[in-house]
Formats: C-alpha cells, structure tokens, sequence
C-alpha cells in the first residue's frame, strides 16, 4: 500500500511530468539520452530521476510497439485521453510552477539573507584580517622583541656565570677573612680579658677605696651633725643667756638711768643740804645717806655697763662660732654631694662590671 501523504503524491506527481517533459523534449531535439544528464537538466538527483526514467523508457519503447497495430479509432481516443492528460499536466505542471515560484522567492529571500550575511561575514572577515595583519606585524614584533630579549638573556646569563664566579671568589675571600678575623677575634678577645681583668680589679679597688672613703665621709658628716647640733646647743643656751643678760642690762640701765635722773635731781638738793649743813650746822647723816645711795647707785649702773659689754663680747663670740659652724654645714653638704656622686659612681661602676662579665660569658 501506498503510505504516501496526498501532498507527498501531488509532488511526485509533478517531478514525474516534469522529468517526462524533458524527456520528450530531448527526444525532439534528437539528443542523446542517458540519467546522468535528465539528473542534471531536471535538477533533481539521479536516483530521484532514475525510476521516471525507466518508466518513460518503457512507455516510449510499448509506444513504437503500439503504434503500427492500434485501429485509427483507438489511437484518436487515445490523443484525446492524451489531450486531456496533457492539459491536466499542464494544470499541474503550473500549480507546480507556482509554488516553485513561491519556493523560489522564499528562496531568493533566503539568498538575501545569506547574501548579507555573507556581506556581513565578508566585513567581518575584512576586520579578522585586519586584526589579523596587525596580528601578524604584533606577532613580528613580539619575534623581534623575543630575539632581542633571548640576546639580552644570553648576556644576562653571561654577566650571572661572570657574577657567579666572582662571588664565589669573594665567598673564598670572605670566608679566609672570616678564619682571619676570627682569629683575631680570639686573639683581641684574650687581651681583652686580660686588659677588662685589670680594670676590673682596678675599679674594685677603686671601689673598695670609695666605699671606705664614703664611710669616713659618713663618720665625720655624723660627727659633724653632732657637733653642729652640740654647737646649736650651747648657742641656744649662750643666746638665751645673751637675751636674760640683755634684759638684766636693760633693765639695770633704765635702772641707771632712773638713778641717774634722781641723781641729777637731787644735786641740787644736796648742794642746798651742804649749804645748809654748813650754815645751819646741821647733822648731815641723812644727806650722808642720800649721797651714798647715789654713790650705789652710779656703782651698780657701771657694773650693769661691764656686764652689757661682757655680752655684746659673748654675743660676737657666738657669732663668729654660728659662722664657722654654718660653714662646716655648708663643708658638710659638699661632702654629701660629693658622696652621691661616689655613690653613683660606683653603681654605674658595678653595672659595668656586670654587663662585663655577660659580655665575656
């Protein structure tokens, strides 16, 4: 059975006229008939023509056959059937036609679309071998650079095996100066010992020498604050004796002075009493009393004189000690100066030693 659909029927239809159409029209023409070329006139394959061929074959050759025996009547119906087959072809033949136009315009618009596409491509191809060209001459560069860059490496290599050698005189060198030098490191090292040994002892003995030193310092600053505080004493006690005998002064000459005014008051007294003794001839005990009340009294006022100036000698005299003991306080504080400084001294003394003796460890 036949599974073709009725589209697929009406296509094979058409290619089966078209193919017997050129077939007839070669036989006309006399030319020589074969599949290849029906294949190529029809544009069909050959093995698509192949069974119209055979077909057409066989009805041209039943066609010779037929035609010297048919009755005259037989071959006009058969015209006219012909006729009409022809006319049914011609009909099918210009439906096929149309859409062979049809198919030709899609394909003609297809064509277009390639044709751009092809301009497209040909444009892009146009930009590719320009890129490709710039390519080309980068590529050349990039070879030339490479060329150059392999001279430069050759060099490179030449100047590092040149580099390397000469380190490999200087690492020789280093390494005999390196014995050398530690060599002379021991050697430096045990004269350093021996010289840091020396001032060591040195310093301990000027250490030792200081700390005895300070320790007299010590005992003498002590002696000295006892004896300034000694001195400070017997100034307190001479100061206060002073001021109690200033007072006694003082007072003994307003006392004086108090004795002394009576006195000069009673001159004139008494030279009226000594008139009058001696005119009156009066007893003159009690002017005898009155002048040697006065006689007392200017002799306690001299007394009180002798003892003012005995304290102002006192007074000088513990002057001249607070002087000298504000200058062994002053001799006192250089010599506590002087010892910090020692005393410093020998700390920084001490940690030399120690950072000595981790050196040398």
């Amino acid at each position: 059975m036949d599974n073709k659909t009725p589209t697929e029927n009406q296509k094979d239809i058409q290619r089966r006229e078209l193919i017997f159409r050129v077939l007839d029209d070669l036989k006309t023409k006399g030319e020589r008939i074969n599949a290849d070329k029906l294949a190529r006139i029809a544009k069909m394959g050959k093995q698509t023509v192949l069974p119209h061929y055979n077909e057409w074959r066989f009805l041209d050759d039943a066609e010779r056959e037929v035609d010297e025996e048919l009755p005259v009547d037989l071959v006009r119906v058969l015209k006219r059937s012909l006729i009409q087959w022809k006319h049914d072809a011609t009909t099918s033949l210009r439906d096929f036609e149309d859409q062979a136009n049809q198919e030709i315009d899609e394909l003609q618009q297809v064509v277009q679309q390639l044709t751009e596409e092809r301009v497209s491509l040909k444009q892009q191809w146009e930009l590719l071998e320009s890129e490709n060209q710039s390519l080309k001459e980068l590529n050349e560069k990039l070879n030339q650079q490479q060329s150059e860059d392999a001279k430069c490496l050759v060099q490179l290599k030449e100047q590092l095996n040149a580099e390397i050698e000469k380190n490999k005189k200087l690492e020789e060198t280093l390494t005999s100066s390196k014995e050398e030098h530690t060599q002379a490191l021991a050697s430096l090292e045990i004269k350093l010992d021996h010289q840091y040994q020396g001032q060591i002892n040195h310093w301990i003995k000027t250490v030792d020498s200081e700390r005895r030193l300070r320790t007299d310092i010590e005992s003498k600053l002590q002696k000295q604050k006892e004896s300034e505080l000694a001195a400070q004493k017997a100034h307190n006690e001479i100061q206060y004796r002073l001021e109690a005998k200033s007072k006694a002064h003082l007072d003994a000459c307003e006392e004086r002075n108090h004795y002394k005014t009576a006195a000069q008051a009673l001159e004139p007294q008494v030279q009226i009493i000594n008139e009058l003794a001696l005119l009156l001839n009066q007893p003159t005990e009690a002017l005898c009393n009155t002048v040697r009340q006065l006689l007392n009294t200017e002799q306690k006022a001299r007394h009180d004189q002798d003892i003012v100036k005995e304290s102002k000698k006192v007074q000088a005299a513990l002057e001249n000690k607070n002087r000298e003991l504000n200058e062994e306080l002053n001799s006192a504080k250089a010599l506590e100066r002087e010892v910090g400084r020692l005393k410093g001294y020998n700390d920084a003394l001490k940690l030399t030693i120690e950072q000595s003796k981790e050196t040398r460890s």
